[in-house]
């Protein structure tokens, strides 16, 4: 199939992935993406990808952008000490989808806005910022400010409020888990110098407290390579090394008498709420020691957010021709098990290697069923693992 075209919704990890992958398959496509710019707002920090996201960067990547992406990511890769709150070792609350074995690949901690450059880079103007898309028909595809769109296979991968999957598949509309997030990145080196177990004062671990967990990583971020300057299609962002944290747990526990004063999802993200979620985790890490309490109240309010937790039910059939799904469209899933974003990268491998099939003669429609089986099987399996890491390192 020598003329396919593809329209991905949502310029996010996964949606850029899949258009590096068919743009080195020489496959046609277009990325729209609602928000204007690729900062419009605070989407998170570090992330650890795993050997399954490794291998579909690989895959989908470049070369030589793939080994920016490697010499990018923090020096360190051990996910570090697993403590109480009384910061003693805690090893059997790990949850089971960490990497903790020195003999596999080691899972590497990247900075989100950093990764999603990389991803950006040689896409040009394949990539619409400021385009939403209103829906999709018998017609074609409808965004705004543009002509219908039509001859053109639509991957939604618009997140977790996709407008796709409202439209075609509200039968899958996440579920809130009753937990929430809040994450934010405080100057590198503030844990040092004190009494903290020394893996959190200069690496990673993670602090299991009452119906919450606080995941630390002190990310060691190297100067850009010289690589970044002949890859990317414009600079890179000069990130600076930070101590990243973020505190995932029951949303009374998190938020305590704030838990029923607001819809979360539709506070708007400034300084002042911000201040609000920094004053919730101090008042959560504060009996645990005071330099967690100190580290958040050295983060920049404006950069601390609170997430909701969704959680996906088992991903059912559509009928909607010309239309699949990517990543938490479908599949949205707990962070605890920190498999989110991978499997989003391997939602793309998969419909990328299905796709360039095409090309050598595979029919587009098995095509899209064996992505869909594969989609379907590889995310409820995602979601389960990650709703039992959930549970797990809140000692449910």
């Amino acid at each position: 199939m020598q003329n396919l075209h593809v329209s991905i919704i949502g310029a996010g990890l996964g949606g850029l992935c899949l258009a590096q992958g068919l743009a080195r398959a020489g496959i046609g496509v277009d990325v729209y993406e609602r928000d204007a710019r690729t900062d419009s707002r605070v989407q998170g920090y570090r992330l650890r990808i795993d050997a399954t996201g490794q291998a579909a960067l690989a895959y989908c990547l470049p070369p030589a952008l793939n080994a920016l992406f490697q010499q990018s990511c923090s020096a360190h890769d051990h996910p570090g000490a697993m403590l109480d709150a009384r910061l003693q070792p805690l090893p059997q609350r790990a949850a089971g989808t960490w990497q903790l074995d020195d003999g596999a690949v080691p899972d590497r901690s990247a900075h989100r806005q950093t990764l999603r450059e990389i991803l950006l880079s040689g896409l040009g103007p394949r990539v619409h910022f400021d385009r939403k898309v209103i829906g999709l028909d018998a017609a074609g595809l409808h965004l705004d400010g543009l002509p219908v769109r039509t001859d053109t296979l639509v991957v939604a991968a618009d997140g977790v409020h996709s407008v796709l999957r409202r439209q075609h598949l509200p039968q899958a509309q996440p579920e809130d888990t009753g937990t929430v997030t809040i994450f934010g990145v405080a100057p590198a080196g503030c844990l040092a110098r004190n009494d903290l177990p020394a893996d959190l004062q200069t690496g990673a671990g993670v602090v299991f407290g009452p119906g919450y967990a606080l995941v630390l990583d002190a990310m060691q971020l190297p100067a850009l390579p010289p690589l970044a300057r002949q890859c990317a299609a414009g600079p890179l962002s000069d990130i600076p090394s930070y101590q990243y944290w973020a505190v995932i747990g029951e949303r009374a526990a998190v938020l305590g008498t704030d838990a029923v004063l607001c819809d979360i999802d539709a506070a708007p993200h400034d300084a002042e709420t911000g201040q609000r979620w920094q004053r919730a985790a101090k008042r959560l890490l504060a009996p645990v020691h005071p330099a967690l309490a100190a580290m958040v109240a050295a983060s920049d309010p404006a950069g601390i957010a609170l997430k909701t937790v969704y959680s996906a039910p088992a991903l059912p059939r559509w009928t909607q021709p010309g239309l699949t799904f990517l990543g938490d469209a479908v599949h949205a899933m707990s962070p605890a098990g920190g498999l989110g974003a991978n499997t989003a990268l391997a939602d793309a491998q998969s419909l990328t290697t299905l796709l360039a099939q095409t090309r050598q003669g595979l029919p587009l429609g098995q095509a899209l069923q064996r992505y869909d089986a594969d989609l379907r099987q590889r995310g409820d399996a995602a979601v389960r693992q990650s709703a039992l890491a959930a549970a797990r390192i809140m000692g449910r």
